[in-house]
């Protein structure tokens, strides 16, 4: 998400809109260009995103763009460290290498930039580049340059590479930002490896649990579908176990392995399909309501579990901003018809369960019947909130968390998921106790059995 953000944030600069004086496109921006690019940047500044490393190297194909990202919203302590080495190898003139603060590069959006006259031209042809910055240095074909940050308090940094001919250019090099003490994670990123460390005790906590529950209920109460209920519980706290080892790689050494960025990833996709999957399988009643599912709804599910897979692994492995929004947005797509499938079938499954008790005696068997439907409303409940929440979520930390509260993010993430399993696993729990209504109609049954036994026993005596 932060590479598409980013993406946009770049492909927005160059379609400005000319002034009504201006003699070429290229002449200046508007400020409504750059406002929408502010406005881009600083949602992208307060969106989640993976564990990325802050020192990295640079390699980007010939581009023309006013405005190329280096790095982007990274949060800086006082004293941290700043070291470049970039060259071009088209040289330009012109062309600066900018470090803005977020509140500058916010700013811009405010700015009026004239235009520049060309050298030996007697019109505008150029773009100013006389714009606020923290630092600043002309580049041409190569520049070198090592710096601490020295401010009074925490903030966030983007650095990028301002082009203001829009010449084409060609850049490589190494860019390393990094903490005091020699912590390579930024700011926004320093609390998560603890957050990410107890989310994965307390998934393996309730898995152990809910495992122990299911070896002391009955053998009939136990069904397949409790075990893919484990296996979403115990998939989850691997995911977050491995993604905490590719963070503390990361605080540690600036970098992460291929096997330790990519290998989290995919399980997390695995993981989604099989929390997909439990789901769809509780709304189709497997093992609760029916013992198999026909050949359409296997289908069906094997099919959208593959499809998913096959979006998510080239997800992982793409390079390119639009290629892998490509694979999130089909993925997104194929998860939603899914979620809708899930809805149609839920409702059918209450609506089924509320005819057999209205045609039912008043039975244990019907007690039941009570208890499914009791789980089912539940369930309609808790599938709702697994909608809903990610939007509320994301709505907080954009307006009520801190910058640099991403820790608290992932949090929130984590409860709001381990409590959606806990409560499936309640609703849907083994040997469930039966209602005390129908147990006191048997018991009054027997009473009543158990008197008209007596009733005649003495009538044989009086005979």
């Amino acid at each position: 998400l932060k590479v598409g953000m980013e993406h946009a944030v770049m492909a927005e600069l160059p379609a400005a809109q000319p002034s009504r004086s201006a003699r070429s496109p290229r002449q200046r921006i508007g400020s409504h260009g750059l406002g929408r690019a502010a406005r881009i940047a600083c949602l992208v500044g307060s969106l989640p995103r993976g564990t990325e490393a802050i020192s990295k190297r640079i390699s980007q194909p010939p581009r023309d763009r006013l405005w190329t990202f280096l790095a982007f919203d990274i949060g800086l302590d006082p004293q941290a460290t700043l070291t470049i080495d970039l060259q071009n190898e088209q040289p330009a003139n012109n062309t600066y290498l900018m470090v803005l603060t977020h509140a500058q590069w916010a700013a811009w959006r405010r700015v009026q930039p004239q235009t520049l006259p060309k050298a030996g031209s007697s019109h505008n042809d150029g773009l100013n580049s006389y714009l606020i910055s923290y630092w600043r240095t002309g580049i041409n074909d190569r520049v070198r340059a090592s710096f601490r940050i020295n401010a009074p308090e925490k903030n966030r940094y983007h650095i990028g590479v301002l082009n203001a001919q829009q010449m084409m250019l060609k850049l490589k090099g190494e860019l390393s930002l990094v903490n005091p003490g020699g912590e390579q994670l930024s700011l926004q990123e320093q609390g998560v490896p603890g957050v990410l460390l107890w989310a994965s005790a307390l998934f393996f906590a309730s898995c152990g649990l809910f495992s122990v529950l299911l070896l002391a209920a009955s053998r009939r109460g136990r069904t397949a579908m409790h075990l893919v209920m484990s296996a979403v519980l115990l998939l989850k706290g691997i995911v977050l176990l491995l993604w905490w080892c590719d963070c503390m790689q990361v605080s540690r050494t600036g970098s992460s392995t291929v096997i330790g960025n990519i290998g989290w990833q995919l399980l997390d996709k695995v993981q989604t399909i099989l929390e997909l999957m439990m789901f769809l399988l509780i709304a189709l009643g497997w093992k609760f309501l029916r013992g198999t599912l026909n050949i359409t709804e296997v289908r069906f599910a094997v099919g959208i579990s593959v499809i998913s897979f096959y979006l998510g692994v080239f997800e992982v492995a793409c390079k390119t901003a639009s290629t892998c929004s490509g694979y999130q947005l089909s993925r997104y797509i194929l998860h939603s018809l899914c979620y809708l499938v899930v809805i149609v079938a839920m409702n059918f499954n209450l609506q089924m369960i509320y005819a057999q008790i209205t045609d039912a005696p008043a039975s244990l068997e019907s007690g039941k019947l009570y208890r499914k439907h009791q789980a089912y409303k539940l369930f309609r409940w808790i599938f709702l909130m697994f909608i809903i929440a990610p939007t509320v979520e994301l709505f907080l930390k954009v307006t009520v968390m801190p910058w640099d509260a991403v820790w608290l993010y992932i949090l929130i993430q984590q409860l709001r998921t381990w409590a959606i399993y806990v409560c499936v696993a309640i609703a849907f729990r083994p040997d469930p106790s039966p209602l005390r209504v129908f147990e006191l109609t048997r018991d009054g049954g027997s009473d009543d059995e158990a008197e008209v036994d007596g009733d005649a026993g003495d009538a044989e005596v009086a005979e």
